[in-house]
């Protein structure tokens, strides 16, 4: 049935197409070959060590979370479900597809749902917090490079925005107005979900220590990421200072949440080349950078949707367990 979900989920995909297209028709394919034949493949390899440092952090950060709450599963096991999550969001309208994905087969191993969701949600938000301090580190170091955009005025007007409502969001008082606002509405049939929901979230504030070395964590894991991107550009011999890296991906990261594409496919891309367009780099250079790391990370990606399989095998020894036994 055509309904306004499929009918959402079809303009993301026919937007998706247009960028990568638009982005294709761009490209001076000899010149891209020239590169790739050209590439340093010391830099590639680092690059995939990197991508899976990357995730091994997120992997470790989550589960200091999901510890603190009481929840004990192993490294190995939440590093499974990142990588289903990351599958998943292949499919999955923005980077945001893979926090449900991973929601969702975090509450299968531990049954804590509101906690399950909860750790999801704040690893999002120190996500965000993270990416706002490194950007606004970079800029007020790297800031003359770019001072013609006027970067820095976007940049921490939003920082301030996010900041002001982290502040509103934490308030105790919120769940009552929540309850209140959503009854009033006529939603009253998620308004106890969401209450909880947003009570679970608060219990974080008595895990301080946890919250900062998760933070910390977060701002290792994005550091990592600009190092992937300034990897690749050393693969190809493409001169970019690595100041930057640190000023445009974590803007990019959250260009890439935005619900207009699937998986922020081709939304990541174009942003890419916009940005490094401002300092000069051509469109050729960027999105051979760009598309280099969306390959690496689609491949390792595709390889995690191998574990689904291992997923349901599981589950199937597990119910013929309790058939013999019963």
């Amino acid at each position: 049935m055509f309904n306004k979900k499929t009918a959402l989920t079809f303009l993301k995909v026919i937007v998706s197409i247009l960028l990568i297209s638009y982005i294709a028709s761009k490209i001076d394919l000899e010149k891209a070959l020239s590169n790739i034949e050209k590439a340093n493949y010391y830099f590639l390899f680092l690059t995939i060590i990197f991508i899976f440092l990357e995730r091994a952090q997120l992997t470790y950060k989550w589960n200091l979370l999901i510890r603190a709450r009481g929840i004990e599963v192993s490294f190995w096991r939440l590093f499974i479900i990142n990588a289903i999550g990351s599958f998943w969001g292949l499919f999955l309208p923005s980077s945001i597809g893979v926090d449900v994905a991973k929601s969702y087969y975090l509450i299968k191993n531990s049954s804590e749902k509101s906690v399950s969701i909860s750790s999801v949600f704040v690893d999002r938000i120190l996500g965000v917090l993270a990416l706002l301090v490194l950007t606004t580190v970079s800029l007020l170091i790297g800031g003359d490079l770019l001072s013609k955009f006027n970067l820095k005025f976007f940049v921490f007007s939003f920082s301030i925005f996010f900041l002001v409502m982290l502040y509103i969001f934490q308030r105790e008082d919120i769940s009552f107005l929540l309850n209140k606002f959503l009854k009033n509405i006529r939603f009253k049939f998620v308004s106890d979900k969401v209450v909880k929901l947003h009570s679970s979230i608060l219990e974080y504030k008595k895990h301080p220590k946890t919250l900062f070395v998760t933070f910390i964590l977060t701002v290792l894991v994005n550091i990592t990421r600009v190092l992937i991107f300034y990897f690749i550009s050393l693969a190809y011999s493409i001169p970019i200072p690595i100041i930057y890296f640190f000023i445009f991906i974590p803007i990019l990261t959250v260009v890439i949440m935005i619900p207009i594409s699937i998986g922020g496919l081709g939304l990541g891309e174009g942003a890419f080349i916009t940005f490094f367009a401002l300092v000069g780099i051509s469109i050729n250079d960027s999105i051979i950078i760009a598309l280099t790391n969306t390959l690496f990370n689609t491949i390792l990606t595709l390889l995690g949707g191998s574990f689904i399989l291992f997923e349901r095998s599981a589950m199937k020894k597990a119910e013929l367990k309790v058939n013999n036994y019963n």
